[in-house]
């Protein structure tokens, strides 16, 4: 009996699918549009098609809609107001790109918020650069001695090293003055590693651009000595002879040369200083009078007659057609060496009396055995740092509130009001096009089968009563 049910069941459900219209006729929908008569078992077969097709198209949309409500989830703006530091810093963490906090003022000093430290090579606040150890190397009869001696450019070397200190201080310091004026603009509030991020590239980029504009100058300078032929006072680029014959002093001028040592009997390997301004190790060197100024004008050698020894070498300093050129070459190894310094004191008498051979050497550099042509390039910097004071920074920034955005992966109240705010088009669209298709479907139907004479057509005409 069970068995019965259950299968007179399913039969009334098929039966009540398959008869299921949602497009009852009206009176009218059984005349064309010339006021035939038109078959009722094919306008009721339309209106199941129809039905079948709209609740098809309905469900079919219905299921989209749901996924893409489930798959692309609903985002909201939530606002913060009364900010802080430690709330911004944890709604950042929480919410990262998201997170958007206007300031009330946009834009701001670096001066205000912004310490720099920056430290020089520490010859440039050493002894070395004072006007008492200048002066204690400065020798009346300097230019007496050969040109890579180091007594002969020692006090003037050492002048220009103050200078360029001085200059390189002052450069940096003018950066420092501009870079402190530079106004950060910042519509949104930063956070500290992204405010540091941009006053590190600003430093950067006064750290590169400074340096170069400065050392243009300083190689202007070295181009226009050597290509205007100015004479040194020291006599290492040229040099006057004054001799006697028949009675008559006679004098002449020319540039000194530089013999490499290790192709001196080349001609080639000579070169005028008004030409190229070479360089060699500074030393110290006990020739006599006599032949320092015989051999004054070919350096550092002058085979066969001549091929001075030192007695004694200072490192990391050079001697050569001028003093700038010998200084730029130089390293300054000598300064971090007390032995080196104490040596000094053997061959300028002025540093024992002023009691300056027990000076304290230059404490160690990461910047050592590099040139001093080399250190200017960043200006005698050896550290240049930033730091920022954020609290200061969020005060000047001043945000009223925060906003961000959040994300509901799953929010079935907005799955439920999507589908109702569709579902009354929908139903008004699909049922517009489902009638419309199939009743095109029927026409085509029909027509190709009106046009085929080998098929019999039977109609029923249901003719209309007028009263």
């Amino acid at each position: 009996v069970f068995d019965m049910k259950l299968k007179d069941l399913f039969r009334w459900f098929h039966e009540q699918l398959q008869n299921y219209n949602l497009f009852i006729p009206d009176e009218n929908d059984y005349e064309d549009e010339n006021d035939e008569p038109k078959d009722p078992i094919i306008i009721l077969k339309q209106q199941r098609y129809a039905t079948r097709l709209y609740v098809f198209l309905l469900i079919i949309t219905l299921y989209i809609l749901y996924i893409v409500a489930l798959i692309y989830p609903q985002t909201r703006i939530i606002t913060v107001p009364n900010i802080t530091p430690s709330l911004f810093k944890q709604l950042r963490i929480d919410y990262g790109e998201t997170l958007s906090c206007p300031c009330s003022s946009t834009t701001m000093a670096y001066s205000e918020f912004v310490s720099n430290t920056i430290i020089f090579h520490p010859v440039c606040s050493s002894m070395f650069v004072s006007q008492q150890w200048i002066e204690a190397l400065y020798l009346s009869n300097a230019s007496a001695f050969l040109v890579m001696d180091f007594r002969t450019t020692a006090s003037s070397q050492f002048e220009l090293l103050a200078k360029l200190c001085l200059f390189s201080q002052e450069t940096v310091l003018q950066a420092q003055l501009d870079l402190n004026n530079t106004q950060l603009v910042t519509v949104e509030l930063l956070s500290e590693n992204e405010v540091q991020s941009q006053i590190d590239v600003s430093i950067e980029f006064a750290q590169t651009s400074t340096p170069v504009q400065a050392t243009l100058s300083l190689h202007f300078l070295q181009l226009a000595t050597r290509l205007n032929s100015f004479v040194s006072a020291l006599n290492t680029n040229a040099a006057i002879s004054v001799y006697l014959y028949e009675q008559n002093f006679n004098w002449y001028a020319r540039f000194t040369q530089y013999a490499d040592e290790n192709t001196a009997y080349l001609a080639s390997a000579i070169t005028s200083c008004d030409l190229v301004n070479s360089v060699v190790p500074a030393g110290f060197y006990s020739s006599s009078y006599e032949d320092s100024t015989t051999y004054h004008f070919n350096w550092p050698i002058n085979l066969p007659d001549f091929e001075p020894i030192p007695s004694a070498m200072v490192n990391g300093f050079f001697g050569g057609c001028n003093p700038l050129d010998a200084l730029l070459a130089s390293t300054l190894d000598c300064l971090f060496n007390i032995s080196c310094l104490q040596l000094l004191g053997n061959y300028f008498p002025a540093l024992s009396q002023a009691n300056l051979t027990f000076i304290n050497a230059l404490s160690p550099s990461k910047h050592q055995n590099i040139s001093l042509d080399n250190l200017l390039n960043n200006l005698l910097v050896e550290e240049w740092s930033s730091n920022i004071d954020y609290p200061t920074y969020f005060a000047k920034c001043t945000p009223k509130l925060c906003t961000y955005t959040e994300k509901d992966q799953t929010n079935i109240s907005y799955m439920i009001t999507l589908l109702l705010s569709l579902y009354g088009g929908l139903i008004i669209i699909f049922r517009l096009i489902s009638v419309a298709l199939i009743k095109t479907a029927f026409k085509f139907k029909f027509r190709a089968i009106n046009t085929n004479p080998g098929i019999s057509m039977y109609r029923f005409v249901i003719v209309k009563n007028y009263i």
